[in-house]
């Protein structure tokens, strides 16, 4: 686990997470390790130009800033092949963004999963329902792919 300082959205992210432990304010999981940042979530995301945003019915585009409201069911995703969801509102401390890999998911309680990332030995418990997350999976998908 390290300091990242300024820390870059990359095609390496895996998760990103809030984190409150001394002054870091982000957990950063990439395929080399986990990192953390002094940072926000949205302003790491920010930074990576993951502006444009697609809501539910996949045909509202507008960028995240003119949104000025967050949903759940929002895909984020940038010109550099970067894409984005939340698992939760964003304004929520226990919402986590997934970005675009390939994952499994395992049940853990009807509002509790856990996704794994076998290639990389990744695996995170996330408060949300396998059926939410395969729904924003798929939204993910319909878009970026």
């Amino acid at each position: 686990m390290k300091n990242c300082g300024e820390f870059g959205i990359d095609r390496e992210l895996v998760l990103l997470e809030s984190w409150y432990e001394t002054d870091k304010r982000s957990r950063v999981t990439t395929t080399n390790g986990v990192y953390y940042s002094t940072e926000p979530p949205l302003a790491l995301i920010d930074k990576a130009r993951l502006t444009v945003a697609c809501p539910h019915n996949l045909r509202l585009k507008a960028t995240r800033h003119n949104l000025k409201r967050f949903e759940k069911h929002i895909v984020l995703y940038s010109k550099d092949g970067i894409s984005a969801y939340p698992t939760q509102s964003p304004s929520k401390l226990t919402c986590v963004w997934i970005f675009n890999y390939q994952y499994t998911m395992e049940f853990v309680s009807p509002t509790r999963t856990r996704i794994i990332y076998k290639q990389f030995g990744i695996s995170k418990e996330i408060d949300a329902s396998i059926h939410h997350l395969s729904r924003q999976r798929k939204r993910q998908h319909e878009l970026f792919f």
